[in-house]
């Protein structure tokens, strides 16, 4: 492949990892609604219904599995394509070796949450509630750390956007807040899970918005060039 060819396809792994999830729940979710399957509103401040609720039942669920089995796939590839963009950068820590592994393992989950959404037996309830529990944890963790080998690399003097790096930092210092928030919030408030849905639907939007910044920091550092020699 030329080296523009190599370019525009990681960048395309990056971005697709953020927006095709995007755009596929909330097309599940405005099939949904539509279909009278789940209550009309604005979701990211009314909270009337969980994001798995979008996928249960068709046509929601057709348009919810058929992007997010894909996007779990995708962001394999990407923490894949992440590591090997760190070593470019000159990375040899356990940290950039251990990615991989963790994308990977969250891409199980995502898939095996995506799976078994929309079967009613009990077993398949907590399947799914593990499932996208784990897939949570190991996304934003895989995340956590990717920032802190950016900022390393940044640090070095690697041609890494000031900006990248701060609006990687911004996304999962908000994310943490969401998820702390989500606590007291269900203790101390009556309607604990119209929060709990608001702080969900906002919580996936900004960890799926992760990885298109990724795509500005591969072109930067010329990441296609050190990709197309191996």
């Amino acid at each position: 492949m030329k080296p523009q060819e190599i370019r525009d396809a990681l960048i395309a792994v990056a971005v697709v990892a953020g927006v095709l999830p995007i755009v596929g729940v909330n097309l599940a979710y405005w099939l949904a609604q539509d279909a009278g399957h789940v209550p009309s509103c604005f979701v990211f401040l009314d909270g009337c219904t969980s994001v798995s609720a979008t996928g249960r039942v068709p046509p929601g669920s057709l348009v919810f599995k058929a992007t997010l089995l894909p996007t779990a796939v995708i962001t394999a590839i990407y923490w894949y394509l992440a590591s090997l963009w760190l070593q470019s950068l000159g990375d040899r820590s356990p940290t950039q070796r251990m990615l991989p592994w963790m994308g990977f393992l969250a891409a199980l989950f995502l898939s095996l949450y995506t799976a078994v959404l929309g079967h009613v037996d009990a077993s398949y309830d907590i399947a799914r509630r593990i499932a996208v529990l784990a897939y949570l944890s190991l996304a934003l963790m895989s995340q956590l750390l990717l920032t802190r080998r950016v900022e390393d690399r940044y640090r070095a003097g690697k041609l890494i956007p000031r900006w990248v790096l701060r609006a990687k930092v911004a996304l999962l210092a908000v994310m943490i807040i969401l998820g702390l928030t989500l606590i007291p919030a269900s203790l101390w408030t009556a309607d604990s899970k119209t929060i709990e849905y608001v702080l969900e639907w906002n919580f996936c939007v900004l960890l799926a918005a992760y990885y298109p910044l990724t795509a500005c920091a591969w072109s930067a550092t010329g990441f296609h060039l050190r990709l197309g020699t191996h």
